[in-house]
């Protein structure tokens, strides 16, 4: 029996140490991105890891930097193959940089990826009018669209995973962002009698350590609500208060790449446990008089 791992958590510096400990205990790992050129060579050590990080789209240059030293260790020193997956990424960056759909599928990704702009400049509209009640619907149109768009992401991801599957032997390690739960059912109706699909939670023990929740993952309003519309459900009253705080959420929390200390092993945890409890509290007419004291506050400084 083959065991096919999904370790779901954040692309942050401070879960390295977590997913490395999970990866060797696997022969095959699948990265969640799509193939660059170089990577081969980069885990043979032939290519730098800086020239690698400049020559693609990395969202967390941090993460990746300190993730590739760990995957060279890895493939050099326990043998583990690597592969790289993530088609629908692959195809919406080639059609960013401006080649026109070609197949059925491409023609899909670009549907996904329109719909995903339009809705994306409604609320950048409604941003631009001050309009927090407009800037909340136009949150629940994208949650929605982006559902759409992780759907089909994720179907794309799992056909190639089971091609990587079919071809490699022993237990795989399957990296996946936090919100991508849609990918274990689709690799559970997919597997073959001898794959057993599993999920590990990273941060998990992290979580219960600082919150003393039993929560698996820390999921903001907005993960929640994409999530919502991920598995079919229908639209709520309660959506809009989800939208609401998701805005006062996203307006909150740190952007840019955070270390690991001795004193705060997890920063960007710390932080979002924080602000994913606070912002739960809040009612829909909090969320309103907060966003507009925010903008008060940023057009004085």
């Amino acid at each position: 029996m083959r065991s096919l791992t999904l370790g779901f958590g954040p692309h942050r510096v401070e879960m390295l140490d977590v997913m490395e400990e999970e990866m060797r205990r696997h022969k095959v790992v699948i990265l969640e991105e799509p193939a660059h050129p170089d990577f081969y060579r980069l885990l043979a050590g032939k290519a730098g890891i800086r020239r690698y990080l400049v020559s693609g789209t990395f969202q967390f240059p941090r993460f990746v930097l300190r993730a590739c030293r760990r995957y060279q260790q890895l493939y050099a020193k326990e043998q583990i193959a690597f592969f790289q997956a993530d088609p629908y990424v692959a195809v919406a960056q080639s059609l960013a940089a401006g080649r026109p759909p070609s197949t059925e599928m491409e023609e899909k990704v670009w549907e996904c990826e329109h719909g995903a702009a339009r809705a994306l400049l409604t609320y950048y509209e409604a941003v631009a009018n001050n309009n927090f009640d407009a800037m909340v619907k136009a949150t629940l149109s994208f949650a929605r669209t982006d559902a759409h768009r992780i759907r089909l992401r994720e179907e794309l991801r799992a056909e190639e995973i089971f091609r990587i599957v079919q071809r490699t032997e022993g237990d795989v390690y399957v990296e996946a962002g936090y919100i991508h739960l849609y990918l274990y059912p689709l690799l559970k109706q997919k597997a073959a009698p001898q794959v057993r699909p599993r999920i590990c939670f990273l941060l998990q023990e992290a979580i219960r350590g600082r919150s003393n929740l039993p929560w698996r993952q820390h999921l903001s309003p907005g993960d929640v609500l994409t999530l919502r519309y991920i598995n079919g459900k229908r639209e709520r009253p309660g959506d809009l208060l989800l939208a609401a705080q998701s805005l006062i959420y996203v307006s909150l929390v740190s952007k840019e790449e955070k270390l690991p200390s001795p004193t705060d092993p997890f920063p960007h945890l710390s932080e979002e446990l924080y602000l994913c409890r606070w912002v739960r509290r809040l009612s829909y007419a909090e969320c309103g008089e907060f966003y507009r004291q925010l903008r008060t506050q940023g057009a004085q400084k």
